[in-house]
Order: C-alpha cells, then structure tokens, then sequence
C-alpha cells in the first residue's frame, strides 16, 4: 500500500517517528537501532514504510533501508512473530548478523535479543534458514550467504569458529574474506581461520 514516506521530521523517540508530509503527520514505529541514524528534527526524512493490519489493529512501521523494512516482512510471516518481535529482531541485529545467526542455527545468539526465547529463536531459524541460503533477491532483503557443501562449507565453518570466539558476524565476514583474497587453490579450516585471525 505505502512504499514510502518522504518529508519534514517533526518528532522522534527510540521506538517512534513522526513525518510530516502533504499537511499529514504520519506516525511509524521504528526498529531501535533506527533512532540514533535519523537526521535531527526540522529536515527530510525518507522512511520506506511496512502498513500492518491485524483484526485488532492498524500500524504504520517505518525503515532507514529498503533492506531492512523486507526483512521484517519475512520475519512476521514466520509463524509466532508478530510485528512487536520483528521489529525488536531488525531493531537490535544488523541485518548480515541476523542472517548469519539464522544461517547457522545460532539460537543463543538470537535469544540475546529481548524478548525473544528459545522457542521463538527455534521457529524462526526453520522456517528462515532455507530462504537465507537460497536468497531471495534485493527485493525480499535477504542474501544468498554460504551454501554448506563443498568450499563454501568451510566458509561459513570458519564464520562460526571466529563468532565462538567472540567476534561479531560482521567482523567474521570482513576477515574470512579477506583471507580468502590470499589463500590459493581450495582453502583448508585451521589455516583459514588463522590468516583470518590476523586480518581482525
């Protein structure tokens, strides 16, 4: 219905934006990790908008990126994940990290986000796993991450082995990838992870 909203910030808070477009205040929620990007009150704001209709209720949400508003729609078809979890899920993860989480089965990752529990973090990675790794195109904010056969096995092996030890998803990526620019021929575990180590 709405793709997005442009116009004057008027009012925001950690979980709120207001916009002001055309004579018409709309507010949207936000994810957490949206509130400290936006830009101060008085200037332009574009929010790419996801409208939520449930019997009991009519609610705007509102995204810095195309990207993450998709992802967040992926995320509430999952069964058990309303939009109040959604939101805290793209809120409180960036979105390569949540992938890698999901991609790899990470439930003590993900039950670090508020709110949600095992269960969820469970439910969530069955029924998201197979369309991270497969990918669904821009369009669905979702990106092909490692395919667990062959090379890229050993890939998302040496992801998780850095992220055990205390790196983020996102600085494991970075540095496996860059060891890979160096390694010749197919890469082994130990020395990949190795030579990741130093690019860190």
């Amino acid at each position: 219905m709405y793709e997005y909203i442009k116009g004057t910030l008027t009012e925001s808070n950690p979980s709120k934006a207001t916009i002001e477009a055309g004579g018409i205040g709309y507010s949207l929620l936000i994810p957490l990790n949206n509130f400290s990007k936006l830009p101060p009150l008085g200037t332009q704001v574009v929010l790419y908008a996801s409208f939520v209709v449930r019997e009991d209720s009519q609610k705007m949400f509102g995204f810095l990126t195309r990207e993450q508003r998709d992802l967040f729609e992926s995320l509430i078809e999952v069964s058990g994940i309303g939009p109040k979890t959604g939101l805290c899920l793209v809120g409180h993860m960036e979105i390569p990290e949540l992938q890698s989480a999901i991609s790899q089965g990470n439930t003590q990752l993900i039950c670090k986000i508020p709110g949600i529990g095992k269960k969820t973090a469970e439910r969530l990675i069955v029924e998201m796993r197979d369309k991270i790794k497969k990918g669904m195109g821009k369009s669905s904010g979702l990106h092909p991450l490692q395919d667990p056969d062959g090379e890229q096995g050993v890939v998302a092996d040496a992801i998780s082995a850095l992220v055990n030890l205390g790196y983020n998803s996102a600085q494991a990526q970075k540095a496996i990838k860059a060891a890979l620019t160096k390694t010749q021929g197919e890469p082994e575990l130990a020395k990949l992870i190795t030579s990741a180590l130093r690019n860190i």
